[in-house]
């Protein structure tokens, strides 16, 4: 059973049981449990509820029109085989946390981690406004340069956020509404399954015995550099997808279940790795400049969380069956950098 302690990133490291129930997940689902679960959580009313049409997701997700509310609200739930999914407790705690700091975030009303009444895990959110960046973006470069700046700013203030240890937060301590990381440093997280992942792109045949050893030897050689004192929030996941906009600003920040404690320049790395319309990398860093000072070695922080990135998604569109030729290159451009 996977633990927080043993996933670099939940996508690329859930277990193949999981990723199999995922797919029958809404054939299993009783959507009775709806009216029921509102009624008690909210003391709400649920007057219908249909499933989105375009959210690429392990979870159930339903929006539920309630009585008396003009728009309707996010039900979201994990029906998987695994244990309780702590970190839809996780995401209510930093969301509320990244709130009160003026950043645009999906607000969570209700989580229910516990499965004492109902036999899986469950949030219900408010719905965002606009739109996600990735399907309905159709302005011009200066205006996703606009967006991708602001995004850069937005990183910089998360990094305000800090916590005790690194890496996935502590399922346990998350119960108690507190946030305290797994590893002991951000070098211990960002090797957490780093072995696994290389040694599965070996054995893949996607990369060569000679090219494992050197990237895993790039990792050792890059110790120093993967250091901060102290864990700050990182998103993790900041694609155009996980991004709400509305006349050219961003208007909500969600998706939260990839967040850890570790170093602000993973969120800089990783994020311009996904599918962009343009070029995101440099405005994103000048947006972050214009609100922290850039850190040192900042350019060799980026290579080495960027080949990290691309390790766990190469993996990840293996198992998924969705590699191809572009994403293959993506990862080869990755290690070249460094």
């Amino acid at each position: 059973m996977n633990t927080m302690n043993d996933i670099y990133y939940p996508v690329a490291h859930r277990s193949q049981e999981e990723i199999d129930s995922a797919k029958e997940r809404y054939k299993s689902f009783d959507v009775n449990y709806i009216p029921q679960i509102f009624k008690k959580a909210l003391g709400a009313k649920a007057l219908q509820w249909k499933k989105p049409s375009s959210w690429s997701t392990t979870h159930i997700i339903y929006f539920v029109t309630v009585d008396g509310q003009e728009k309707p609200l996010v039900f979201r739930a994990n029906c998987g085989p695994k244990k309780e999914e702590f970190y839809l407790k996780v995401e209510k705690l930093v969301t509320d946390q990244v709130r009160r700091l003026g950043v645009p975030v999906n607000n969570i009303l209700y989580v229910d981690v516990s499965r004492k009444e109902f036999p899986f895990d469950f949030q219900i959110q408010e719905v965002l406004e606009g739109a996600d960046i990735e399907d309905h973006f159709k302005g011009t470069q200066e205006n996703y340069d606009r967006l991708s700046f602001e995004l850069g700013t937005y990183v910089a203030k998360l990094s305000v956020l800090t916590y005790d240890e690194f890496g996935r937060f502590d399922e346990k301590q998350a119960i108690k509404n507190k946030l305290v990381g797994t590893k002991n440093s951000m070098y211990d997280y960002v090797c957490t399954r780093l072995d696994d992942d290389i040694q599965f792109l070996a054995n893949q045949k996607f990369i060569t015995g000679k090219t494992a050893i050197k990237i895993r030897k790039l990792f050792e050689q890059y110790k120093s550099i993967i250091h901060v004192q102290k864990g700050s929030l990182v998103q993790h996941d900041l694609a155009d997808h996980n991004l709400f906009f509305k006349d050219n600003c961003i208007t909500g920040i969600f998706d939260w279940e990839a967040c850890v404690s570790g170093d602000p320049v993973l969120d800089l790395a990783s994020c311009p790795t996904w599918k962009t319309h343009y070029p995101r990398e440099a405005r994103l860093i000048e947006g972050f400049k214009s609100i922290k000072k850039l850190p040192e070695f900042l350019k060799e922080k980026m290579n080495i969380y960027r080949l990290r990135t691309m390790l766990w998604k190469s993996v990840f569109g293996i198992r998924a069956k969705i590699m191809n030729e572009e994403r293959k290159s993506r990862f080869f451009k990755a290690l070249e950098k460094i």
